[in-house]
Protein backbone atom coordinates (compact mmCIF):
# COMPACT_ATOMS: atom_id res chain seq x y z
CA UNK A 1 0.00 0.00 0.00
CA UNK A 2 1.18 3.70 -0.90
CA UNK A 3 0.27 6.17 1.40
CA UNK A 4 -0.75 9.72 -0.14
CA UNK A 5 -1.52 8.66 -3.06
CA UNK A 6 -2.16 11.81 -5.54
CA UNK A 7 -2.11 15.31 -6.09
CA UNK A 8 -4.03 17.16 -4.20
CA UNK A 9 -2.66 18.29 -0.55
CA UNK A 10 -2.84 16.90 2.63
CA UNK A 11 -4.33 17.50 6.12
CA UNK A 12 -3.48 15.99 9.41
CA UNK A 13 -5.40 15.64 12.59
CA UNK A 14 -3.26 13.34 15.58
CA UNK A 15 -4.99 11.72 18.26
CA UNK A 16 -4.47 9.20 21.43
CA UNK A 17 -7.01 6.58 22.44
CA UNK A 18 -5.83 5.09 25.76
CA UNK A 19 -2.47 5.37 25.04
CA UNK A 20 -2.68 4.55 21.56
CA UNK A 21 -1.54 7.27 19.13
CA UNK A 22 -3.35 7.82 15.87
CA UNK A 23 -2.53 9.79 12.93
CA UNK A 24 -5.38 10.68 10.23
CA UNK A 25 -4.38 12.42 6.79
CA UNK A 26 -6.80 12.98 4.00
CA UNK A 27 -6.70 14.67 0.78
CA UNK A 28 -10.66 15.88 1.24
CA UNK A 29 -12.40 18.91 3.58
CA UNK A 30 -15.72 16.41 3.30
CA UNK A 31 -13.39 13.75 4.81
CA UNK A 32 -11.55 15.44 7.50
CA UNK A 33 -14.82 17.15 9.07
CA UNK A 34 -16.42 14.02 9.92
CA UNK A 35 -13.45 12.19 11.60
CA UNK A 36 -12.88 15.13 13.70
CA UNK A 37 -16.05 15.23 15.03
CA UNK A 38 -16.01 11.89 15.72
CA UNK A 39 -12.50 11.94 17.47
CA UNK A 40 -13.09 15.59 18.40
CA UNK A 41 -12.61 14.50 22.41
CA UNK A 42 -9.36 12.87 21.94
CA UNK A 43 -7.22 14.98 19.36
CA UNK A 44 -4.00 16.21 20.17
CA UNK A 45 -1.72 18.95 18.77
CA UNK A 46 1.20 16.35 18.71
CA UNK A 47 1.96 12.65 19.72
CA UNK A 48 5.09 11.22 21.57
CA UNK A 49 7.81 9.09 19.67
CA UNK A 50 5.36 6.13 19.65
CA UNK A 51 4.68 4.77 16.19
CA UNK A 52 1.19 5.67 15.52
CA UNK A 53 -2.07 4.08 13.84
CA UNK A 54 -2.09 5.56 10.47
CA UNK A 55 -5.11 5.73 8.37
CA UNK A 56 -5.22 7.48 5.26
CA UNK A 57 -8.69 8.38 3.33
CA UNK A 58 -8.77 9.91 -0.01
CA UNK A 59 -11.78 11.10 -2.25
CA UNK A 60 -11.80 9.51 -5.56
CA UNK A 61 -14.19 10.55 -8.59
CA UNK A 62 -14.85 7.46 -9.94
CA UNK A 63 -14.49 3.39 -8.69
CA UNK A 64 -12.00 3.45 -11.35
CA UNK A 65 -9.49 5.81 -10.07
CA UNK A 66 -9.54 3.32 -6.78
CA UNK A 67 -5.96 2.11 -6.80
CA UNK A 68 -6.66 -1.34 -5.51
CA UNK A 69 -6.30 -4.19 -7.15
CA UNK A 70 -7.97 -7.44 -5.47
CA UNK A 71 -5.81 -10.43 -6.30
CA UNK A 72 -7.50 -13.59 -7.76
CA UNK A 73 -6.02 -15.62 -5.42
CA UNK A 74 -7.47 -13.27 -2.16
CA UNK A 75 -10.22 -15.41 -0.49
CA UNK A 76 -13.46 -13.86 0.40
CA UNK A 77 -14.22 -13.83 4.37
CA UNK A 78 -17.80 -12.21 4.31
CA UNK A 79 -19.91 -10.55 1.86
CA UNK A 80 -24.03 -8.99 2.33
CA UNK A 81 -25.89 -6.19 3.35
CA UNK A 82 -26.13 -5.75 6.97
CA UNK A 83 -23.22 -4.45 8.14
CA UNK A 84 -23.99 -3.38 11.53
CA UNK A 85 -27.91 -2.35 10.53
CA UNK A 86 -26.57 -0.05 7.68
CA UNK A 87 -27.68 -1.81 4.38
CA UNK A 88 -25.07 -0.96 3.52
CA UNK A 89 -23.97 -3.69 0.71
CA UNK A 90 -19.94 -4.69 0.96
CA UNK A 91 -17.66 -7.90 0.57
CA UNK A 92 -14.33 -8.58 3.06
CA UNK A 93 -11.35 -9.50 1.53
CA UNK A 94 -8.02 -11.90 3.03
CA UNK A 95 -5.68 -10.63 0.22
CA UNK A 96 -1.68 -11.18 0.98
CA UNK A 97 -1.82 -10.17 4.39
CA UNK A 98 -3.96 -7.50 3.97
CA UNK A 99 -8.30 -6.70 4.74
CA UNK A 100 -9.91 -5.16 2.15
CA UNK A 101 -13.61 -4.49 2.25
CA UNK A 102 -15.35 -3.36 -0.83
CA UNK A 103 -18.58 -1.15 -0.51
CA UNK A 104 -19.21 -1.36 -4.45
CA UNK A 105 -20.29 2.76 -5.20
CA UNK A 106 -19.24 3.92 -2.04
CA UNK A 107 -15.57 3.39 -1.57
CA UNK A 108 -13.31 0.67 -0.31
CA UNK A 109 -10.70 0.22 2.53
CA UNK A 110 -8.06 -1.50 2.88
CA UNK A 111 -6.48 -2.51 6.22
CA UNK A 112 -3.04 -3.98 7.39
CA UNK A 113 -3.14 -4.78 10.98
CA UNK A 114 0.22 -5.90 11.14
CA UNK A 115 2.03 -2.29 9.83
CA UNK A 116 -0.73 -0.30 11.68
CA UNK A 117 -2.58 1.52 8.51
CA UNK A 118 -5.01 1.72 6.20
CA UNK A 119 -6.27 3.42 3.60
CA UNK A 120 -10.03 4.52 2.33
CA UNK A 121 -11.13 5.62 -0.76
CA UNK A 122 -14.47 7.23 -0.75
CA UNK A 123 -16.13 7.88 -4.16
CA UNK A 124 -17.39 11.71 -4.44
CA UNK A 125 -17.89 11.92 -0.45
CA UNK A 126 -18.79 15.16 -0.54
CA UNK A 127 -22.52 13.86 -1.59
CA UNK A 128 -21.91 11.07 1.48
CA UNK A 129 -23.78 11.58 4.61
CA UNK A 130 -21.42 12.30 7.05
CA UNK A 131 -22.29 9.40 9.68
CA UNK A 132 -21.63 6.93 6.88
CA UNK A 133 -18.17 8.56 6.31
CA UNK A 134 -17.51 8.71 10.23
CA UNK A 135 -19.06 5.17 10.17
CA UNK A 136 -16.17 3.86 7.03
CA UNK A 137 -13.98 5.32 8.94
CA UNK A 138 -14.46 3.45 12.50
CA UNK A 139 -14.61 0.69 10.91
CA UNK A 140 -10.96 1.19 9.85
CA UNK A 141 -9.85 2.24 13.52
CA UNK A 142 -11.51 -0.72 15.28
CA UNK A 143 -9.86 -3.11 13.11
CA UNK A 144 -6.68 -1.58 14.33
CA UNK A 145 -7.27 -0.58 17.39
CA UNK A 146 -8.41 -4.69 18.23
CA UNK A 147 -4.50 -5.24 17.58
CA UNK A 148 -3.80 -3.07 20.50
CA UNK A 149 -6.23 -4.54 22.50
CA UNK A 150 -9.32 -1.81 22.60
CA UNK A 151 -12.09 -3.63 21.24
CA UNK A 152 -15.65 -2.16 20.91
CA UNK A 153 -19.07 -3.34 21.13
CA UNK A 154 -22.21 -2.32 19.78
CA UNK A 155 -23.81 -0.45 22.82
CA UNK A 156 -24.53 2.55 24.69
CA UNK A 157 -22.79 2.93 28.04
CA UNK A 158 -23.18 5.25 31.13
CA UNK A 159 -21.42 5.44 34.71
CA UNK A 160 -22.27 6.78 37.75
CA UNK A 161 -20.47 6.68 41.08
CA UNK A 162 -17.52 4.51 39.37
CA UNK A 163 -20.05 1.88 38.37
CA UNK A 164 -20.66 0.96 34.23
CA UNK A 165 -23.59 0.28 32.46
CA UNK A 166 -23.75 -1.20 28.97
CA UNK A 167 -27.29 -1.32 27.26
CA UNK A 168 -26.64 -3.74 23.96
CA UNK A 169 -28.96 -3.53 21.27
CA UNK A 170 -30.16 -3.10 18.02
CA UNK A 171 -32.63 -0.31 16.11
CA UNK A 172 -35.73 -0.26 17.66
CA UNK A 173 -35.26 -2.58 21.23
CA UNK A 174 -35.24 0.79 23.25
CA UNK A 175 -31.82 0.88 23.55
CA UNK A 176 -30.95 5.06 23.09
CA UNK A 177 -34.21 5.26 24.68
CA UNK A 178 -33.37 4.22 27.81
CA UNK A 179 -30.33 5.15 27.64
CA UNK A 180 -31.20 9.16 27.71
CA UNK A 181 -33.74 7.82 31.04
CA UNK A 182 -30.74 7.49 32.55
CA UNK A 183 -28.68 10.00 31.39
CA UNK A 184 -30.98 12.95 32.37
CA UNK A 185 -31.06 11.38 35.89
CA UNK A 186 -27.92 12.10 36.89
CA UNK A 187 -25.74 8.52 34.75
CA UNK A 188 -22.87 10.30 32.78
CA UNK A 189 -22.06 9.61 29.79
CA UNK A 190 -19.80 6.92 28.37
CA UNK A 191 -20.67 6.16 24.49
CA UNK A 192 -24.46 6.30 22.62
CA UNK A 193 -23.17 3.55 20.38
CA UNK A 194 -19.58 2.00 20.50
CA UNK A 195 -17.89 1.84 23.79
CA UNK A 196 -14.32 0.99 24.29
CA UNK A 197 -13.21 -2.43 26.25
CA UNK A 198 -10.26 -3.36 27.91
CA UNK A 199 -8.92 -6.09 29.63
CA UNK A 200 -6.48 -5.01 32.74
CA UNK A 201 -5.41 -8.04 34.77
CA UNK A 202 -8.40 -9.69 36.30
CA UNK A 203 -10.59 -7.74 35.09
CA UNK A 204 -12.43 -5.51 32.19
CA UNK A 205 -12.53 -1.74 31.89
CA UNK A 206 -15.01 0.24 30.56
CA UNK A 207 -13.66 2.97 28.65
CA UNK A 208 -15.17 6.48 27.26
CA UNK A 209 -16.17 6.84 23.55
CA UNK A 210 -18.13 10.01 23.54
CA UNK A 211 -19.88 11.09 20.43
CA UNK A 212 -22.75 12.69 18.99
CA UNK A 213 -26.46 10.98 20.27
CA UNK A 214 -28.54 9.86 17.35
CA UNK A 215 -32.13 10.10 18.25
CA UNK A 216 -35.65 8.96 16.27
CA UNK A 217 -38.38 11.40 16.07
CA UNK A 218 -40.05 8.22 18.45
CA UNK A 219 -37.08 8.44 20.85
CA UNK A 220 -37.36 12.88 20.91
CA UNK A 221 -41.32 12.62 21.28
CA UNK A 222 -40.50 10.84 24.80
CA UNK A 223 -38.58 13.70 26.82
CA UNK A 224 -40.02 17.14 26.62
CA UNK A 225 -36.14 19.03 26.74
CA UNK A 226 -35.56 16.96 23.18
CA UNK A 227 -38.88 18.07 22.19
CA UNK A 228 -38.06 21.54 22.74
CA UNK A 229 -34.48 21.64 21.63
CA UNK A 230 -33.76 24.12 19.00
CA UNK A 231 -31.93 23.04 15.80
CA UNK A 232 -28.46 24.52 17.24
CA UNK A 233 -28.82 21.69 19.48
CA UNK A 234 -30.64 18.99 18.95
CA UNK A 235 -28.95 18.90 14.82
CA UNK A 236 -31.65 18.32 11.73
CA UNK A 237 -30.61 14.81 10.19
CA UNK A 238 -32.32 11.88 8.59
CA UNK A 239 -33.79 9.25 9.41
CA UNK A 240 -32.38 10.62 13.28
CA UNK A 241 -31.27 13.53 14.72
CA UNK A 242 -28.59 14.02 16.68
CA UNK A 243 -26.97 15.80 19.68
CA UNK A 244 -23.72 16.25 22.38
CA UNK A 245 -24.62 14.82 25.37
CA UNK A 246 -23.13 17.87 27.44
CA UNK A 247 -24.91 20.74 24.98
CA UNK A 248 -28.46 19.12 26.77
CA UNK A 249 -27.40 17.85 29.85
CA UNK A 250 -25.65 18.73 33.00
CA UNK A 251 -23.72 15.36 33.04
CA UNK A 252 -20.07 15.20 32.25
CA UNK A 253 -18.25 12.20 30.22
CA UNK A 254 -17.77 9.55 32.36
CA UNK A 255 -14.62 8.09 33.61
CA UNK A 256 -13.07 4.37 32.88
CA UNK A 257 -14.85 2.42 35.07
CA UNK A 258 -15.67 -1.40 35.58
CA UNK A 259 -18.74 -2.71 34.02
CA UNK A 260 -21.50 -3.23 36.60
CA UNK A 261 -24.53 -4.10 34.94
CA UNK A 262 -25.86 -5.34 31.25
CA UNK A 263 -29.56 -4.38 30.61
CA UNK A 264 -30.72 -6.12 27.09
CA UNK A 265 -33.94 -3.73 26.28
CA UNK A 266 -36.89 -5.54 24.88
CA UNK A 267 -39.79 -3.05 24.00
CA UNK A 268 -43.33 -4.12 25.30
CA UNK A 269 -46.71 -3.07 25.38
CA UNK A 270 -46.88 -2.49 29.13
CA UNK A 271 -47.48 0.11 31.80
CA UNK A 272 -44.27 -0.99 33.67
CA UNK A 273 -40.96 -2.19 32.93
CA UNK A 274 -39.46 -4.53 34.83
CA UNK A 275 -36.59 -6.84 34.72
CA UNK A 276 -35.70 -10.74 34.43
CA UNK A 277 -32.53 -12.01 35.28
CA UNK A 278 -29.98 -14.47 32.85
CA UNK A 279 -28.03 -16.66 33.16
CA UNK A 280 -24.01 -15.66 32.67
CA UNK A 281 -24.12 -18.17 29.82
CA UNK A 282 -27.30 -16.91 27.97
CA UNK A 283 -25.97 -13.17 28.21
CA UNK A 284 -22.83 -14.18 26.68
CA UNK A 285 -24.40 -15.60 23.97
CA UNK A 286 -26.56 -12.80 23.68
CA UNK A 287 -23.59 -10.13 23.80
CA UNK A 288 -21.31 -11.50 20.86
CA UNK A 289 -24.07 -10.38 17.92
CA UNK A 290 -23.23 -6.86 18.90
CA UNK A 291 -19.52 -7.33 18.37
CA UNK A 292 -18.22 -5.92 15.50
CA UNK A 293 -17.29 -8.44 12.63
CA UNK A 294 -13.72 -9.99 13.70
CA UNK A 295 -11.74 -11.76 10.33
CA UNK A 296 -8.44 -12.49 12.24
CA UNK A 297 -8.86 -15.80 13.93
CA UNK A 298 -6.65 -15.18 16.65
CA UNK A 299 -7.81 -11.38 17.51
CA UNK A 300 -11.18 -13.12 17.46
CA UNK A 301 -10.49 -15.38 19.98
CA UNK A 302 -8.82 -12.36 22.11
CA UNK A 303 -11.76 -10.42 21.63
CA UNK A 304 -13.87 -13.48 22.86
CA UNK A 305 -12.29 -14.02 25.84
CA UNK A 306 -12.60 -10.57 26.71
CA UNK A 307 -16.19 -10.45 26.27
CA UNK A 308 -16.17 -13.92 28.50
CA UNK A 309 -14.49 -12.12 31.47
CA UNK A 310 -16.56 -8.95 31.15
CA UNK A 311 -19.95 -10.81 31.42
CA UNK A 312 -18.38 -13.06 34.41
CA UNK A 313 -17.99 -9.73 36.02
CA UNK A 314 -21.33 -8.31 35.77
CA UNK A 315 -24.87 -8.74 36.73
CA UNK A 316 -27.08 -9.29 33.33
CA UNK A 317 -30.64 -8.42 33.13
CA UNK A 318 -33.49 -8.67 30.77
CA UNK A 319 -35.57 -5.20 30.62
CA UNK A 320 -38.69 -5.54 29.74
CA UNK A 321 -38.98 -1.81 28.55
CA UNK A 322 -42.61 -0.47 29.43
CA UNK A 323 -44.20 2.68 28.98
CA UNK A 324 -42.77 3.87 31.87
CA UNK A 325 -39.46 5.50 30.77
CA UNK A 326 -39.00 8.15 32.78
CA UNK A 327 -39.18 5.93 35.59
CA UNK A 328 -36.55 3.64 34.44
CA UNK A 329 -33.48 5.58 36.77
CA UNK A 330 -35.65 4.32 39.74
CA UNK A 331 -35.65 0.61 38.74
CA UNK A 332 -31.96 0.75 38.31
CA UNK A 333 -30.88 1.96 40.95
CA UNK A 334 -31.14 -0.79 43.26
CA UNK A 335 -29.31 -2.92 41.36
CA UNK A 336 -26.45 -0.48 41.10
CA UNK A 337 -26.04 0.43 44.32
CA UNK A 338 -25.96 -3.56 45.37
CA UNK A 339 -23.31 -3.71 42.63
CA UNK A 340 -21.40 -1.36 44.54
Amino acid sequence: MTMGVGIQPMTESLFLLYGTPVRYVTTSPFLAAPVNELLRHFRRDSLDESIPLALCFQAVQERANIPVVISPLARRLASGTDLQETDLPYQVFHDGGRLVADFYDVGMLVIDTVQGRAEGYLIRPQGMPASLIEYLFHLALIELLRCRGLYTIHATALEKNGCGILIPGNSGRGKTTSFISLLRAGYRYLSDDHPLIREVETHVDLLPFPIKINVTKDTIAFFPELRNASDTVLHPGFPKRAFHAEELYPTSIGVCCRPALVLFPHVVDAPYSHLEAIPKSRALEMLLPHALLVYDPAVARREFQVLAKLVQQVDCYRLHFGRDILDLPALIAPLLEEAR
